[in-house]
């Protein structure tokens, strides 16, 4: 959703970008579970289907006019949930280094407590910034490249398997992109919030 776009949105529920997004969130346990026990191929074609709905329910609810209020707040909500859960899967199995992913977790918590004590004040939820979203393209597209590793890794074909440690390094690179991008659009994100407090008359 581009900013300053003027759609209308809507206070609808269950709408079909809502229950796509819902159906994302359902998914992650069950990657978890698939991923975890070993199942890597599973876990992957799962991943696979939460990277697509998350592009799926954003172009149906342009395309149909079902941008709603509760929409705004499940996408980014559901993405970084995904972030989360993955980074911990490919963490647990050595894909990405826990250093990497206690970076980016760290800055998800620190913006969701942020918005949570933002919102608290009365003040509304900030909008994704156009560099947040470049970040979570980054760390998608990072994702996609460790599922293709770990394939390659398990995979009984010999030349496959001499490449999963170069393909792995690829994915690192777009992760670390993404995690540095995260980290600039965080303190985009504190100085936006600075900004409305300062422009809030005092409280008396």
């Amino acid at each position: 959703m581009s900013e300053g776009s003027e759609e209308a949105v809507s206070t609808a529920v269950l709408t079909i970008p809502n229950l796509i997004s819902f159906a994302r969130l359902l998914l992650l346990p069950v990657f978890l579970w698939v991923y975890l026990t070993g199942h890597y191929l599973a876990g992957v074609v799962i991943l696979g289907v939460v990277g697509v709905s998350d592009f799926l329910d954003g172009f149906v609810a342009r395309a149909t006019g079902q941008v709603s209020v509760l929409g705004k707040l499940l996408d980014p909500l559901a993405d970084r949930l995904v972030i989360i859960a993955v980074l911990i899967a490919f963490g647990a199995k050595d894909t990405v280094p826990w250093l990497l992913v206690g970076v980016i977790v760290a800055r998800d918590l620190i913006v969701m407590i942020a918005f949570a004590a933002l919102e608290r004040k009365g003040l509304p939820r900030l909008p994704v910034n156009k560099t947040g979203k470049r970040a979570t393209a980054s760390l998608f597209t990072g994702f996609a490249i460790a599922a293709l590793s770990v394939l390659f890794k398990v995979s009984h074909v010999a030349g496959l398997r001499s490449d999963a440690s170069g393909v792995r390094d690829v994915a690192l690179a777009f992760l670390i992109l993404g995690a540095l991008l995260y980290w600039v659009a965080g303190g985009l994100y504190a100085a936006e919030m600075r900004r409305q407090l300062a422009a809030r008359p005092p409280t008396r």
